[in-house]
């Protein structure tokens, strides 16, 4: 339940400027349930008279705070690697003329180059890499039959180039892209590999350094995804454990990171980027090595359009009706980049073409899905022609990790910024410019978490960063949608129509920042409560130097952030410990520590630590005492950099607060949603202490004993650790201990349930399950008979291979679809019996719309490997099984 109170019609003036404290619109609580709260009424959250926030004074270092916990980010990891490098350049014609022999595209634009610009797209990508330039002209494109893009670019280093946007014009010429792309940037999603490892212990704070359980396999250089699990206690702790309990059990995809160090002795692995949100045990926090990602691919020098679609109906919900522009448009996007890293779009503007009323394009403009540090500069989307639900009309769209888009412009979009899902975070829109959106620019759903909006001009438009009561279902709602977020010196021309007065209006969970406003409006809306009573978005966030923004100092938080870590990072650490554990919140130019010992520490601290640079020097003065000082420098050359550990001993022992139990799913046994497991089944239970220094620890790390019991034995019982699940129904599972004198108790509900109807067997026995890509859903979820688990995969072409046991005579497979009540699903089916060479058995299969699973047969034959390969579906390009079984002949 919440604690904030709006303090209606409510102004206060700070500086020049108004924070305005009121409910909004879309609020809907009952007042009659909420308390009285003062955050944020009484501080004077006037800027300094240097002009500078109090969380960002000039002696600013990564991890500084202030005495109520608040902290900024460090933004300065954002854009194409990490902000280290600039864009490349190239020689003004270079590279494969699309134009000339063997390619001949037609500039005049009169018949269709899809083929010519793609084969010189394939051909750049077999040499390596390469530029594909366009030169002076316009380029008619369409998606091929089959195809759900017009271009392709699938392989790293290949440039797609034009000669400016009043010179070069891509010019798409079908006006059914449902669902389709005009550019495409894809390889599939990010590859994951069987190297994985845990979490040691929970991270807290942002860092780059993770204790993790094994460090075996991964090296320096390696991309790694971090992902979590939604457990009920993240979402207890967001107040949405209703209103996002369809997502419950989850694995999300969180960070995208580079590896930059690997110690194999103290079990550490150290990030290229700080998390940005803290990683709890409970969670089953997951470092897994990917593939190297797609990356140095270019778009810049032209413009691009899609022929106006000329039927009629752009209503809200047109994208749901057969005939429409608005089902026709629905998801197209100008620009989709999905899973690539260290690339860049760079001069590019929508134009209109000859034809057209006012549309430049039919919905979506740029789409950065799952990418990592891709900068998009000097960009202008503009008018796209269906903008109602479902995602369209949206011109930017951040999906990713740490992009940059800077010198931009939006106008005439449904919304012209929005962020959206877990991993869409440490992202900076930089210099942009947003114009009479129909919705304001937005976080939308699903808590993009620690993203800076940096000098962001509005007109006709404000930032929201409120909890949104919006949904394909009363357990799937929009949500708590970010958290430690930052708006600096925002710009206000003027007002969007439905929040008169008003440029920000920020609701987040935590803190979350509005630093700095000014123009002809710069009022700011904090003191919100929104829409869904339970989210937890305390306290009220933020809002400093409202109407002050002229003599904000610095002008950029994203610049100077980015100065100071180019400026120091050859005399960075790469790793910090004390007495051979990672010190909590280490980033490499966070210069001040204050590390706390255990109550009754009398043995003087030994710091280690190695620097970011293979060249520089690390020399360490040791604390003289428990409640010592230590201090590290860092030389390279003229550079020198140090750092202190202020240590102190606990007055008090650390006392429990509560204990957690959660289903230990890395064993079988458990269902993957929730706290569920079918009847018959087994599963271990997990324990987790929190303490009251704020740290989650596994019991196990305690040794000490835990006592389990159950509410009702019919429905299961407890063998130490395990529960055994007898029959269907709802059972409390209670767990107790005592830890330094004080006993803790919890007692959670879970759900035993009848296990999943099989086909009439006999089956092949399968060893083994593997996929060219998945999101998240891996592909062993096909094998582990549980309806709420699936394997995904986007992309016409992904497959799943099962191997077989031996080789085996087989007549069939039965397949049960996710959501195969909804929509029929596509593919072929291959066979092979040295997993080398494939034979199709079932070509273009179409599965019926139904809840069962279905059965397809095929002449007998022998064979080790199958391999279903997807083609997508009739709505969108997704390949997604939750069972698979193999029929012997």
């Amino acid at each position: 339940m919440r604690t904030k109170w709006p303090a209606l019609l409510l102004v206060v003036t700070l500086g020049t400027g108004l924070l305005t404290i009121g409910k909004t619109n879309e609020a809907q609580a009952n007042v009659n349930e909420q308390q009285v709260s003062n955050a944020n009424v009484t501080e004077d959250l006037s800027l300094g008279t240097d002009g500078r926030s109090r969380l960002y004074p000039k002696a600013w270092y990564p991890g500084y705070q202030d005495d109520q916990g608040r902290f900024l980010h460090d933004f300065a990891y954002a854009g194409y690697h990490r902000g280290e490098k600039e864009l490349p350049k190239f020689k003004k014609h270079e590279g494969i003329n699309v134009t000339k022999s063997p390619y001949k595209a037609d500039p005049t634009g009169r018949t269709d180059s899809t083929l010519a610009i793609q084969k010189a797209i394939d051909d750049a990508s077999a040499q390596g890499g390469g530029v594909v330039f366009l030169p002076k002209g316009t380029y008619q494109v369409t998606p091929q039959n089959g195809k759900d893009s017009s271009l392709n670019i699938a392989s790293s280093h290949v440039v797609l180039r034009g000669e400016g946007t009043n010179k070069t014009y891509i010019y798409n010429a079908q006006e059914n892209m449902k669902n389709k792309d005009i550019i495409r940037i894809s390889n599939g999603d990010w590859k994951r590999t069987e190297t994985s490892t845990k979490l040691r212990k929970s991270v807290m704070t942002p860092s780059v350094l993770l204790p993790v359980e094994n460090t075996e396999g991964f090296r320096v250089n390696d991309y790694v995804l971090i992902s979590f699990e939604t457990t009920l206690g993240f979402l207890q702790e967001l107040g949405m454990q209703n209103k996002w309990a369809s997502r419950l059990g989850k694995i999300e995809p969180l960070f995208y990171r580079q590896i930059v160090g690997v110690d194999p002795v103290q079990q550490t692995i150290t990030l290229d980027i700080p998390t940005r949100y803290p990683m709890k045990l409970r969670d089953h926090i997951t470092i897994t090595k990917t593939e190297a990602p797609l990356q140095e691919v270019g778009l810049e020098h032209f413009s691009i359009a899609n022929i106006q679609n000329s039927k009629s109906g752009l209503g809200e919900d047109d994208f749901k009706v057969e005939g429409t522009a608005g089902y026709e448009s629905d998801n197209a996007k100008a620009i989709n980049v999905v899973a690539a890293a260290n690339s860049w779009i760079r001069n590019i503007s929508t134009y209109k073409p000859a034809g057209n009323t006012d549309y430049h394009i039919l919905s979506k403009g740029i789409i950065l899905d799952r990418t990592k540090n891709v900068t998009v500069d000097q960009v202008t989307m503009e008018y796209p022609q269906y903008r109602g639900a479902n995602g369209n009309g949206y011109l930017y769209q951040f999906i990713g990790n740490d992009n940059l888009i800077k010198n931009s412009r939006a106008v005439g979009a449904r919304h012209s910024y929005t962020y959206a899902n877990f991993s869409a975070n440490g992202n900076v829109l930089l210099d942009a410019y947003s114009e009479n959106p129909t919705l304001l620019t937005d976080f939308h759903m699903y808590m993009s978490m620690a993203n800076l909006i940096d000098n962001l001009t509005v007109n006709g438009d404000a930032i929201s960063a409120i909890t949104r009561d919006y949904g394909s279902s009363e357990t799937n709602r929009h949500g708590v949608v970010t958290t430690e977020s930052v708006f600096w010196n925002t710009t206000g021309q003027a007002a969007h129509r439905s929040k008169p007065g008003v440029i920000v209006e920020s609701e987040q969970h935590g803190h979350g920042y509005v630093i700095g406003t000014k123009g002809n409006v710069t009022g700011v809306n904090v003191n919100i409560v929104g829409s869904i009573p339970d989210a937890n978005t305390q306290p009220f966030d933020m809002a400093e130097g409202i109407g002050q923004g002229d003599i904000l100092s610095p002008k950029s938080l994203y610049k100077d952030q980015n100065k100071k870590r180019q400026d120091n990072m050859r005399v960075g650490l790469k790793s910090l410990l004390v007495n051979g554990e990672a010190v909590a919140g280490m980033q490499s130019l966070r210069t001040e520590y204050l590390y706390t010992l255990p109550y009754g520490t009398t043995d003087t601290p030994i710091i280690s630590a190695a620097a970011l640079s293979d060249k520089a020097k690390v020399s360490i003065e040791q604390p003289s005492n428990a409640n010592g000082t230590g201090t590290i420098t860092v030389t390279e050359g003229k550079h020198k950099q140090k750092f202190r550990l202020i240590f102190r001993v606990a007055e008090t022992p650390v006392l429990p607060e509560n204990i957690t139990i959660v289903p230990d799913k890395s064993s079988s046994g458990w269902r993957v949603s929730g706290h569920a497991i079918s009847a018959g089944n087994h599963g271990a239970l997990s324990a987790y202490l929190t303490l009251d220094d704020g740290e989650m620890v596994n019991i196990d790390e305690l040794n000490i004993p835990v006592t389990f019991s159950v509410s009702d034995p019919v429905i299961g019982y407890m063998e130490e650790r395990t529960f055994h699940a007898l029959r269907p129904g709802v059972v409390d599972i209670i767990a107790s201990c005592i830890f330094n004198g004080v006993q803790v108790e919890a007692r959670e509900r879970f759900e035993v349930k009848e296990p999943i109807a099989a086909p009439e067997g006999p089956f092949a026995t399968i060893t083994k399950v593997t996929a060219s890509a998945d999101d998240g859903n891996v592909p062993a979820n096909t094998l582990d008979r549980d309806p709420d688990t699936r394997w995904s995969a986007d992309g016409k072409g992904q497959y799943l291979q099962l191997e077989l046991e031996e080789e085996t005579l087989i007549d069939g497979i039965t397949l049960l679809f996710y959501n195969g009540h909804t929509r029929s699903n596509y593919f072929d089916l291959e066979v092979s019996s040295d997993g080398i060479h494939y034979e199709k058995v079932l070509i273009g299969m179409a599965s019926k719309k139904q809840e069962e699973y279905e059965t397809f047969e095929f002449d007998p034959l022998q064979t080790k490997y199958i391999r279903y390969v997807g083609q997508g579906n009739e709505v969108n390009n997704w390949n997604s099984l939750i069972e698979v079984w193999i029929h012997e002949g």
